[in-house]
């Protein structure tokens, strides 16, 4: 048969032994009485609830104990309500022998702290045991404002009483440990506080504080610990106003060191970085980020030395002064645009011969190291008679402790449609090095085109949109033949009681019937004048992309979007009131803006053309896209007329 204590240590095993030693006898006569009694024990199960105090102090710790007789629990969900747990669950078990049988015993108890003065319950607790949920009784503790805790004398006994008496000895010794307990100094809430504050500090360090605008810095919010942290979470992320500023993702596990600050060590992890790019001059601030986390913090010591407990804490970095100044004015080139680190600037075209609506490449790449995702590079300049397209945009950029890095790449489609020999002019970049301290620039060759080819018939080169015209259809002849003689005949069936006579009597009563019917068909059609104006203009698209249609029927890709975009051209030049020579999408946007036009309908008009001009010069549209495209175009033409006023 063996016992089981918590927290038993080594002078309280040397009492144990003493008293079992003064009544050896009593133990043997025990031993035979419980293997005699073994097969009779009780498996009544009770489940209950007791306190080692009813009234305690702030600054005093108590005991809740859930003892179990006759079983032992799987699993126990106590109610402890607003506690702070010092030490607990502990485990305990007894065996108690008497009345021909023998029961046994299982205690689980919690050493508390309380949060506040007032009176509080602890709800009924509840254990599982032996497949079945049971509850405990309910306790009530009622805790006072901080009292002086005094140390109580020792109650001996008498060396040759009982050993056991009236209690069992471990039970006394465990109300032995919880008296000791109970004498020491406890740390309040004030306390706890501090001694965290004292062996955490988070702060937010960056690199450099005197910087050039556009200059990188690295921020990083770093914690200096000496307690065991559990969780930490981020509730207040920091202001950088400006700054251009971006996270760097770290996929690694965060690692602590050793480090020394202000003359104590430490240990210290990195917890978020940010690469911050100043975007004007002065002493820019960096509020401060907040924090909460779980520390495991010392709360006061008991009879078993320094007690801690798992205590929530919220703190937050200070605050953090930038010195941004202004790039070097001495030296700056007239092409400086705010690039700031070490690029590379690169130009070239796809090829230096062309024919006309025929299109080009002309490739602009930055690569290197610093505020990339700010530089604005210069616009290349394109000869006349070259139609262009919004550059496509290839960012290969990646953002890491070391600062942002990669390329970015523009892509501009020319197309000429005249022919001749052009030279696209050569372009500069320059930017500030900081390490340096000076400027750097950098220059792209000229290019010499030669483009072969007629000149392009496409409306979009700076020419009229073509609108189909209706085909009129002329007679024959304009004289036609006149009889000279004439030939009447006289008719045998008399008019009244034909056919004929029915016919006439009746047209009247037809032709009232006739009129009710478009009176009432009329009057609907005029209630709904949106619906009205929408089948107009339905209409209407359908007759300007009739051609369109046929060129869809066939799959003639280059032939139909041609067809969509000289109707769409014509459309709004006759709708707006544009001369066709003068019909450019800047034109359009603006008359369609002052018309009150949704900016919806001008967006989706404008990826419309551009989807045409695009489809004309590169392979794409075919099938679907080119249905759905069709559809598209008789949607915003009825769009259009709805909204155009």
């Amino acid at each position: 048969m063996g016992f089981r204590y918590p927290y038993l240590n080594f002078a309280l095993m040397k009492e144990v032994r003493l008293i079992l030693s003064r009544s050896a006898g009593q133990i043997a006569v025990v031993c035979v009485m419980l293997v005699a009694s073994c097969t009779a024990i009780q498996a009544q199960v009770r489940f209950s609830a007791s306190c080692s105090h009813k009234s305690v102090g702030v600054n005093q710790n108590f005991q809740v104990n859930y003892i179990i007789e006759g079983g032992e629990a799987k699993t126990l969900q106590p109610s402890l309500g607003d506690f702070q747990v010092l030490s607990g669950p502990n485990y305990s078990s007894q065996i108690q022998i008497g009345n021909g049988g023998a029961s046994q015993s299982v205690t689980y108890s919690y050493i508390l702290r309380p949060k506040k003065e007032g009176t509080f319950k602890f709800g009924k607790a509840k254990a599982g045991i032996s497949g079945v949920t049971m509850e405990s009784n309910e306790l009530t503790i009622t805790v006072t404002g901080p009292v002086q805790q005094q140390a109580q004398q020792q109650q001996r006994r008498d060396p040759f009483s009982d050993p056991f008496g009236d209690d069992d000895p471990f039970e006394q010794i465990q109300r032995q440990m919880m008296q000791q307990q109970s004498q020491q100094p406890q740390k309040t809430n004030a306390d706890v506080d501090k001694s965290i504050r004292d062996n955490i500090i988070v702060r937010m360090e960056t690199d450099k504080n005197n910087v050039y605008i556009g200059e990188r810095i690295t921020a990083t919010i770093k914690i200096y610990f000496k307690l065991n942290i559990g969780q930490v979470a981020p509730t207040k992320s920091p202001t950088f106003d400006g700054f251009w500023s971006q996270e760097v993702v770290n996929n690694k596990e965060i690692k602590h060191h050793v480090e020394t600050f202000n003359g104590q060590q430490y240990y210290a992890a990195e917890l978020i970085q940010y690469n911050l790019y100043p975007q004007r001059s002065g002493a820019l601030q960096i509020t401060p980020a907040e924090l909460n986390m779980i520390v495991q913090a010392p709360v006061g010591r008991s009879f078993w030395g320094e007690q801690y407990a798992n205590v929530p804490f919220k703190t937050s970095t200070n605050n953090v002064t930038i010195n941004v100044k202004e790039v070097p004015s001495a030296g700056k080139p007239a092409d400086y645009n705010g690039a700031v680190g070490k690029f590379n600037y690169d130009v070239k075209i796809s090829a230096k011969e062309g024919k006309t609506d025929n299109a080009l490449t002309y490739t602009v790449k930055i690569s290197g190291t610093g505020n990339l995702k700010t530089i604005e590079l210069p616009k290349p300049q394109f000869p006349d008679g070259f139609e262009t397209f919004d550059p496509k945009v290839k960012d290969e950029v990646v953002n890491t402790a070391a600062g942002m890095s990669g390329s970015i790449q523009y892509d501009y489609l020319i197309i000429p449609h005249q022919p001749g020999e052009y030279k696209i002019p050569g372009s500069s970049f320059s930017y500030f090095d900081p390490s340096a301290g000076k400027y750097m620039s950098q220059s792209s060759p000229e290019f010499a085109l030669s483009i072969k080819g007629a000149p392009s018939q496409n409306p979009n080169a700076g020419q009229s949109a073509m609108v189909n015209k209706e085909d009129v259809s002329a007679l024959h002849s304009d004289i036609r033949f006149i009889k000279t003689k004439a030939e009447l005949q006289k008719t045998r069936q008399p008019l009244f009681g034909s056919m004929g006579y029915v016919g006439l009597m009746g047209t009247p009563f037809f032709l009232f019937v006739g009129l009710l019917f478009v009176r009432h068909r009329t009057e609907d059609l005029a209630s709904d004048v949106i619906g009205a104006k929408r089948r107009r203009a339905t209409k209407l698209a359908k007759k300007r992309l009739s051609t369109a249609d046929r060129h869809l029927a066939k799959n003639d890709k280059q032939a139909f979007y041609d067809e969509v975009s000289r109707a769409m051209w014509g459309y709004l030049g006759d709708k707006l009131n544009i001369d066709h020579s003068h019909l450019s999408k800047e034109n359009v946007e603006e008359k369609l803006l002052a018309k009150n036009v949704r900016p919806e309908t001008i967006i989706k008009l404008k990826s419309l053309i551009h989807t045409c001009e695009l489809a004309l010069y590169s392979p794409i549209g075919a099938g679907d896209e080119m249905k759905q495209n069709y559809n598209v175009a008789i949607e915003l033409i009825a769009d259009l007329e709805d909204e155009i006023k």
